[in-house]
Order: C-alpha cells, then sequence, then structure tokens
C-alpha cells in the first residue's frame, strides 16, 4: 500500500490510472475538450513552424522577419485582452472558442491562395498575422474560463494536468510532422492543412456541451469574491474595473498573477538560448539546438504527468518548489558543458516551470465566479504577455552584449533568490493564501 504523506510510485501509478478513468474526467464532454485542444494545439505547431520557415526564406535566410512576427503574436493579445475578457464572460464560451478557430483556418488558408498567384511577399504574411492575432487574442483565457463547467472545483488540479499534457503533446508533434512534411510540399500549403484542423477544432469545441451548470458565486466558501463584489457593473469600463478590484482585494489571485508573471519573464527568453547553448556552450552543430528546445518542451509535457499524482503540495508550494529546481537546473547547465547534461537539465528546467501555468489557472478557476472568470483570466494573461514582453527584450538586449553562460548564471540565481523569498512569503502567510 502506498504510504500517506509521501510520493510513491504506485501511488503515482495509480492516480494516473484513476485520473484517466474516473467518471468526472472520462466523461464524453471532458474527452472532448482535451481532444478539440490537443488539434488546436498540434495545428497551432504545424502553423508556426511553417510560417517561421516561409518568413526565414523570404528574407533570405535572415530572422528580422521571425522576431518581428514574434513581436506582433505577443504585443497584439498585450493591447486588446482586457477587454476581449469582457466578451468571453458576455457570449457562450464554446461557441466563442469554436469561431475565434474557425476565422484561424480561414485565415491562415489565405497564404498558400495568394502564393498561387504571385510569390508571398512581407506585407502580405503581416497582414495575416496581425489580422489572427487580433482576432484570436481572447482564446486563451476563454478555453480556461469554460473548464469548470466541465469538471467539479476538486478536480480542476487533475484536469489542468491533463490540458497539459494534451496541449504540449500537440504542440510537441505539430513542428515534427511539418518537418516530415516540407519534404514533399511548399511551406505555404502546409498553412492550408493546418488551417483544416483549426476548423476540425472549431467544429469539436461548437458541439460540445458543458454537463456541469455554469455558477453564479460558489455557496460553499465564496472566500473574497461574492456578487456584492461589483461584478453588476455594466459595460466594457465597469468590466474592467471590476476586474482590477478582484485582483487587488484577492491576495490568492494577486499570487497567482505574480507567479504567473514570474513564469512569463523566465520562460519567454528561453527560445533565444536554445541555439546559443548549441553553438557557446556545447560545440555542438547548429542543429543540436532542435533536441535542446524539444528537451525543454518534453519536460513541460512530463510536468503534465507528474500533476496527476496523489496527494500533492498546495498549488502555490508546488509552484514554488518548481521554480526552485528549475533554478538549480539552469544554474548547472553552464558548469557542466557536455550536450547530453544539458538535454537532461533543460528537461528538468521544463517540468519544473510547467506547473506555474496549470495550477494558478486551476486556483483562479476555484475561486472565481463563473459571471467573472473571463475577464479576470484576460486581466491575468494581459499581466502574463506584459511580464513575457519584458522577458524578451531584456533577454535579447543581454544576449546581445554577454555570452549565454553568464545569461543563465543570472536568471538562475534571480530565479533562486526570488523563489526563496516567495516561499518565505507562502509560509509566513499561509492562512491568507490558503
Amino acid at each position: 500500500m502506498a504510504s500517506s504523506g509521501r510520493f510513491s510510485p504506485r501511488g503515482f501509478v495509480e492516480a494516473f490510472r484513476g485520473g484517466l478513468l474516473s467518471r468526472t474526467l472520462a466523461s464524453a464532454p471532458f474527452v472532448g475538450l482535451l481532444v478539440a485542444y490537443m488539434l488546436t494545439q498540434f495545428s497551432e505547431g504545424m502553423t508556426q513552424t511553417a510560417l517561421t520557415w516561409i518568413a526565414f526564406r523570404i528574407r533570405h535566410d535572415d530572422v528580422t522577419l521571425v522576431g518581428r512576427i514574434g513581436m506582433l503574436q505577443t504585443l497584439i493579445p498585450f493591447l486588446i485582452l482586457i477587454p476581449v475578457g469582457i466578451l468571453i464572460d458576455l457570449l457562450p464560451r464554446e461557441i466563442f472558442i469554436a469561431g475565434i478557430n474557425l476565422f484561424k483556418g480561414a485565415t491562415y488558408a489565405i497564404i498558400p491562395l495568394l502564393s498561387l498567384f504571385e510569390p508571398i511577399r512581407t506585407n502580405s504574411i503581416l497582414v495575416v498575422v496581425v489580422g489572427t492575432a487580433l482576432l484570436s487574442a481572447g482564446f486563451a483565457p476563454a478555453f480556461n474560463a469554460a473548464i469548470p463547467g466541465f469538471v467539479p472545483a476538486d478536480r480542476l488540479k487533475h484536469a489542468n494536468g491533463w490540458i497539459q499534457i494534451a496541449g504540449q503533446g500537440g504542440y510537441f508533434l505539430g513542428p515534427l510532422i511539418t518537418a516530415g512534411l516540407l519534404l514533399f510540399f511548399p511551406a505555404p500549403w502546409i498553412l492550408f492543412l493546418s488551417g483544416g484542423g483549426f476548423v476540425l477544432s472549431a467544429f469539436l469545441f461548437a458541439l460540445i456541451v458543458p454537463p456541469l451548470r455554469r455558477e453564479g458565486p460558489r455557496k460553499k466558501k465564496p472566500g473574497p469574491l461574492s456578487r456584492t463584489d461589483g461584478a453588476g457593473a455594466d459595460g466594457f469600463p465597469g468590466g474592467i474595473v471590476h476586474s482590477a478590484g478582484l485582483l487587488l482585494r484577492s491576495p490568492v489571485l494577486l499570487m497567482c498573477a505574480v507567479l504567473l508573471m514570474l513564469f512569463a519573464l523566465f520562460n519567454a527568453p528561453m527560445t533565444m538560448v536554445f541555439p546559443l547553448l548549441s553553438s557557446e556552450v556545447f560545440k555542438t552543430p547548429p542543429s543540436f539546438y532542435a533536441l535542446l528546445s524539444g528537451a525543454y518542451f518534453l519536460g513541460s509535457f512530463l510536468g503534465g504527468i507528474v500533476l496527476l499524482g496523489k496527494r500533492l503540495p498546495g498549488h502555490f508550494s508546488m509552484i514554488i518548489a518548481g521554480m526552485l529546481v528549475a533554478s538549480g537546473a539552469v544554474l548547472l547547465i553552464p558548469l557542466l558543458p557536455w550536450p547530453w547534461s544539458g538535454v537532461f537539465l533543460l528537461m528538468v528546467t521544463g517540468i519544473g516551470l510547467s506547473w506555474a501555468q496549470p495550477l494558478v489557472f486551476s486556483r483562479i478557476q476555484q475561486i472565481v465566479p463563473g459571471y467573472a472568470l473571463g475577464r479576470v483570466l484576460a486581466v491575468v494573461m494581459t499581466l502574463f504577455l506584459f511580464s513575457a514582453l519584458i522577458g524578451i527584450q531584456g533577454g535579447t538586449n543581454f544576449l546581445h552584449t554577454h555570452p549565454v553562460g553568464n545569461f543563465l548564471h543570472l536568471e538562475g540565481t534571480v530565479l533562486l533568490g526570488i523563489s526563496l523569498g516567495m516561499f518565505l512569503l507562502v509560509t509566513l502567510f499561509r492562512a491568507r493564501l490558503s
């Protein structure tokens, strides 16, 4: 028998099986939600890989356009996500998500159609990227706001673990399939195939009916959030003010926002680190960076599996523990200049950082009433994107003038210090943050 209070392999296997076969998580609607989300992420992985290749070749193997696309895809949602959050709470969330994916599928299909008449140009790519970023910014908060309609509150942690597995698995497979397809098809036509994946996922989302009734404030343990907090404010200004008020009045929500911002700050520059590690630290061929990147995202996938375990620590304790583990791994990477040690340590880093998003979302889903969940998630994700922009810009500036080893030493040391400070904060104010 698995001993109580500590992790055991047998308990993990039982939890894995139970999480898969339990009536609440193995119900047809939740499985349908997972399949639709995995297909969305798979299509997103294909799209981003093909789009990056097209942009790379348009500029004759220069990464300038690739960087501009990445910045637009981050900056535009940051600017508009808060008002979009109000719409998420006004419209049926599954239909809202389906509409976004249907639009993305149709929009990306424009690029291969244009390639039939003329070579693809920079302006054409940028118009599609901007239009897609504008009208699809609400997908993540809408999807996460819909999850409490499929699973009860006490199963949200496991549910978000499965969502992490499905999302990371789908996104990981997208580039692998695209790499094979590029041997047989021009890159623009891969966007046509990925667009078809978005359309199919849109139909799946539209057909799913949440088995649980959408709730107002929960009757049991409503905590700091209740319908008297100003949720009745109408219109965009009132909704935005109400969302900010919920964050400022709730220590738990503030801690969620801070932890998610820390995750974004340290996660966003990692894509720039992989090729530099390959060339500067491990002295391997440039192609080795793909293996380093794959190890990091494999860690994120494995991190979702860990969330299926029984008797896990509290949400905040587990996030901070993961950041501590990640900080140690990051500090070790430049000190152990062997390629396969880098692969292993990046996988460990991915595992440690991967718990922040699903656990933050599950905590928010537990305490925020359904009528305000979309707008609160939109505010939190706006802060997430703001932190990611700082991470990207700061990492770019630092890496232009310093070796990647120095960057990892700085990132690991700062993450270690912040994690220890957060651990002390959670320990001292456990009652207010529980």
